[in-house]
């Protein structure tokens, strides 16, 4: 009897199987972290990413093909570009206009935290170049984090918005210095001085153009299709996609140019067609995947390599933002204590350095190597400890619903 038509065993799954499984397990550990252990979800979509990717045991028990580390990273970059034109949403020109020391205390952080981490980092013996992308990179707060917590959180309030525009503003920050110094990297590596005028002249003032064309392509469709939330959400990821793919394509930065995308719709929003515009399911989606992605791609043999200048780099950023953001907090109008909890809240990493440093590797995989090691532990403990501190800081704020914590 003839049973050609029937599939081979073991059956060979195509490896896109692989992004289902762990969309799957992500959604239960998530669950399984609000309702048993009462934490935020993110901390269970960070466990289902560390058990996809440790080894794909899983996989393998399943006999699926795991997906390409290219593959892993290219859909982790897709979701960052959808949280990082939710957080650019949060960017209020306006806001920071009308309370100029609101900027203040952002470039005070930013800078502090620049400042003692490259100075520690340095103290290990850390090659100057290496210490100042780790230092660049050490000034974001992670949007997703941020995003994450204070959605499940439903979280309204000063520190809230406060937490959630310095987040955007030193990301931007992070993303434009962490930019410079690839072009001198380049330098290093080339020996074209041309290069570190022309490239990063290049990168950001491509990046701005794109992300303001795109901004009003976006609400120049929002305007046509009206109040239909599907079809908002529907432009809002094709828009985020459209610059996304153009930024790859044009060599551009596209954290930078989806950043600045989000903040220029809220800019040039006149009609305030975005007060209609509900983006908050597809971001939530990514915001899901962005934690398990990130889990999945860290390479366990790294995390201990520079433990010590790691837990350093934690320490010292944490009294920066602390004291900064505290120091500036009666000049920005709120009081001391909202001061020291949006400076708790700033706390969290973002999972963004895994993806710069991985643009360092492809350009001096030593200098990538140098600064890998630093961080990847420090963006474990930071994505961890940071998410609980912005709860604590939510809670105690008064900001958080009290049942936040169970219900999304």
């Amino acid at each position: 009897m003839d049973l050609s038509f029937l599939p081979e065993w073991p059956l060979a799954w195509p490896t896109a199987m692989a992004v289902a499984v762990l969309a799957l397990l992500a959604a239960a550990a998530g669950e399984f972290a609000v309702r048993w252990l009462r934490v935020p979800r993110l901390l269970g979509y960070l466990a289902a990413g560390t058990l996809f990717g440790a080894g794909g045991y899983l996989l393998q028990w399943l006999k699926i093909e795991q997906l390409p580390i290219r593959t892993l990273q290219f859909s982790m970059s897709f979701a960052a570009a959808v949280i990082l034109f939710d957080v650019g949403l949060r960017v209020s020109f306006g806001w920071v206009k009308r309370n100029p020391a609101l900027l203040g205390s952002s470039v005070l952080e930013s800078a502090l935290t620049f400042a003692f981490v490259y100075l520690v980092m340095q103290a290990f013996d850390i090659a100057p170049l290496a210490a100042a992308l780790i230092a660049a990179i050490s000034m974001s707060t992670s949007p997703a984090v941020v995003l994450s917590v204070t959605r499940e959180l439903r979280s309204q309030g000063q520190v809230t918005e406060r937490t959630l525009l310095l987040t955007a503003l030193n990301s931007i920050y992070a993303v434009v210095l962490s930019t410079l110094l690839l072009a001198w990297a380049r330098v290093q590596t080339r020996g074209v001085l041309d290069d570190f005028l022309l490239h990063p002249a290049y990168l950001i003032v491509g990046s701005l153009a794109l992300a303001a064309l795109g901004a009003r392509v976006f609400l120049l469709v929002v305007g046509f299709v009206g109040r239909d939330r599907a079809a908002q959400v529907m432009v809002m990821l094709a828009v985020v996609w459209i610059v996304f793919a153009s930024a790859t394509a044009l060599k551009l930065s596209p954290l930078l140019a989806l950043l600045a995308c989000g903040a220029f719709v809220r800019t040039f929003d006149e009609q305030r067609l975005l007060a209609r515009t509900d983006i908050g399911l597809a971001s939530g989606v990514a915001l899901a995947l962005f934690f398990a992605l990130s889990a999945a791609i860290v390479d366990g043999t790294v995390l201990f390599d520079a433990w010590l200048p790691a837990l350093a780099l934690v320490i010292v950023r944490a009294i920066c933002k602390i004291a900064a953001v505290s120091a500036t907090a009666p000049l920005a109008g709120i009081t001391l204590r909202k001061g020291f909890l949006t400076g708790l809240g700033l706390m969290p990493m973002s999972a963004l350095a895994l993806m710069l440093t991985h643009e360092v590797s492809l350009l001096n995989p030593q200098l990538g190597a140098q600064t890998l090691a630093v961080l990847v532990l420090s963006v474990v403990i930071l994505q961890i400890v940071g998410a609980l501190t912005l709860m604590v800081a939510l809670k105690a704020s008064d900001e958080a619903r009290a049942d936040g914590a169970h219900r999304a």
